[in-house]
């Protein structure tokens, strides 16, 4: 694995998200940037209303919804008869890797207990896991063939 792909899609997700866009819109951008792929227009803005716990309802994080989407972008169905079970596999991976390192999915709860877990006041821990999805999100990838590093 190359290391130097994996540090930088770490600081260019978090170089994002310092500068306005929202952690789910971070990690695909910065997904895009260090692999070459491409991803459509739509699937683009679909990264927006993730932000904030979807909709800023504090609900399920969106660096976390980010990386399932990204992962369902590659590896959902397209038909009913189509095996979901590819899919489902890699969503519940994601889900226990970030709750294990988290305690928990929940961007309300996340905030709240930030300063306790991180040592720092609110939002303020939001880039570390903006960089941990997005690096999740990559080594995923690479690992499933997705993509091919350089």
């Amino acid at each position: 694995m190359n290391f130097q792909n994996q540090n930088k899609i770490k600081q260019l997700s978090e170089k994002y998200f310092k500068e306005g866009l929202y952690c789910s819109e971070s990690i695909l951008k910065a997904f895009e940037d260090v692999t070459g792929y491409s991803f459509s227009e739509d699937f683009k803005r679909s990264m927006t209303i993730l932000g904030e716990g979807i909709g800023e309802s504090g609900c399920i994080c969106g660096a976390l919804s980010s990386a399932i989407l990204i992962a369902g972008h590659f590896s959902g169905r397209t038909s009913v008869e189509a095996d979901r079970g590819y899919a489902q596999k890699l969503g519940k991976i994601i889900i226990d890797k970030f709750k294990s390192k988290y305690q928990t999915t929940c961007c309300k709860t996340l905030k709240k207990r930030s300063e306790i877990m991180f040592g720092i006041g609110q939002y303020r821990h939001c880039p570390e896991m903006t960089s941990f999805c997005a690096e999740m999100i990559y080594k995923i990838a690479l690992e499933e063939g997705w993509i091919k590093e350089e």
